[in-house]
């Protein structure tokens, strides 16, 4: 198994790999909408993520933002259907964290569907519920079109989890 710090910089195949996991875990697994789950990424906009490989074959991905001066937001967590419950969800979160550290930051937030908040729970995170989910979201109007026109009712909900490290 091979775990990858991926950046801008990185072979654009670590990108397309990690494209690929988010489509099979949110757009095939959960049944969101490849319009609503790629339309608020931007293009040429700088990236920072870990990509975890397993016997040449990509299954697990996040990446991360950094919203604020001094706060890391974990985002897009995800693991291919067929290698859920593996263990990756936690390696990723731990390289993400360790990553976040060398840059001198403490504070971490994860906005995440109610359903994995018990995960990030035992990851040392803890539901703030007194601040929205999408507080540290960036505006993304593209996003807002799509919303329209796409006829989509997740069933889930969104929390925030943070931890300081």
């Amino acid at each position: 198994m091979d775990i990858y710090r991926v950046t801008s910089d990185s072979p654009i195949w670590q990108k397309h790999a990690y494209n690929y996991i988010r489509t099979d875990a949110f757009c095939v697994g959960q049944n969101i909408p490849v319009e609503l789950e790629f339309n608020g990424d931007g293009d040429g906009e700088k990236f920072n993520g870990v990509l975890v490989v397993d016997d040449h074959k990509p299954v697990a991905g996040l990446r991360i933002a950094y919203p604020r001066p001094g706060i890391a937001k974990i985002e897009r967590v995800c693991t291919v259907r067929e290698k859920q419950k593996g263990g990756y969800g936690r390696l990723m979160i731990e390289e993400a964290e360790k990553w976040i550290a060398e840059q001198g930051i403490k504070h971490i937030v994860i906005s995440s569907q109610d359903r994995a908040q018990g995960f990030y729970e035992k990851c040392g995170y803890v539901l703030n519920p007194a601040v929205s989910a999408h507080e540290y979201d960036p505006p993304r109007k593209e996003a807002k079109e799509v919303k329209r026109t796409v006829d989509f009712h997740p069933d889930f909900t969104c929390v925030l989890v943070e931890k300081y490290i």
